[in-house]
């Protein structure tokens, strides 16, 4: 079923008075790993994880399926929950580990991509490593706090060429927040291939023409059906006026999008 949560979940168990608080480990390097493979190929992959503690900390690793939509909410779910998901693919080893105190130690993973001709585009799945701390039976009469921190390393396969990343530009439009006005809308992958476009949007004034501001923004990944929420403020913009707003979401290659769009401030 599938159930929304944060990466970093806080658990608190309130008792009485004082508290006790417990961390632990860390992903070290990077957090997502991109492969483009043919049909039938196998790679393995090799990351760290570190004990930032004195005392030893035990290691849960397991594998789950992941989305996310524009309002920043993500989703964790069973393996192959989804027909985009490749953690059918991937082996790991181990599965749960003790780590001492400032120890480093390897996680392998191994993606065997299957031979199907049905296979196009990206799949993904993410390998969750998660720090275990148990709750003290002998502790009483104190305020708990449990710190359970969870990393979500990405595993992402494209198969070959295949596939494209299809945008569809959704609710333009201007929001004020306090004084502020920002131009948002929002991008859906509706094709077979993650994309990370570089947005950018340029206005003009729509009496003579001329462009007034041009801002890029922070590429950000969208894997086919997910969607993010791109937001330009509108800072020193005279106001009173009509502007073309020209949005361009530029993804490498022919994967270029692009949208005009009347602005009223």
């Amino acid at each position: 079923m599938m159930k929304t949560i944060k990466i970093f979940l806080l658990i608190m168990i309130l008792i009485f008075l004082p508290f006790s608080l417990y961390a632990g480990v860390a992903v070290l390097g990077n957090l997502s790993y991109k492969y483009v493979a043919s049909k039938g190929e196998t790679y393995t992959t090799v990351f760290k994880v570190f004990n930032t503690g004195e005392n030893d900390q035990e290691v849960k690793i397991y594998l789950q399926d992941y989305s996310f939509n524009y309002d920043g909410v993500s989703f964790y779910s069973e393996p192959g929950s989804h027909n985009r998901s490749n953690a059918k693919w991937i082996q790991y080893n181990p599965k749960t580990l003790i780590l001492k105190g400032k120890e480093t130690q390897n996680i392998q993973f191994e993606v065997s991509v299957p031979i199907g001709d049905s296979l196009v585009g990206t799949y993904w799945s993410v390998l969750m490593v998660e720090g275990i701390n148990p709750l003290d039976p002998t502790v009483k009469g104190q305020l708990i706090i449990n710190e359970s921190i969870r990393y979500a390393v990405q595993i992402i396969t494209s198969i070959g060429k295949t596939g494209k990343g299809e945008l569809e530009f959704q609710n333009p439009g201007v929001v004020s927040e306090g004084e502020k006005k920002f131009f948002n809308f929002i991008l859906l992958n509706t094709g077979e291939r993650y994309i990370s476009p570089e947005v950018s949007i340029e206005l003009f004034d729509d009496s003579s023409g001329l462009s007034v501001k041009s801002l890029k923004a922070k590429q950000q990944r969208i894997y086919p059906g997910t969607s993010t929420k791109w937001s330009f403020p509108l800072e020193s913009i005279p106001q009173k006026k009509t502007y073309k707003a020209v949005i361009v979401a530029d993804g490498s290659g022919e994967d270029v999008f692009g949208m005009e769009y009347t602005i009223i401030l």
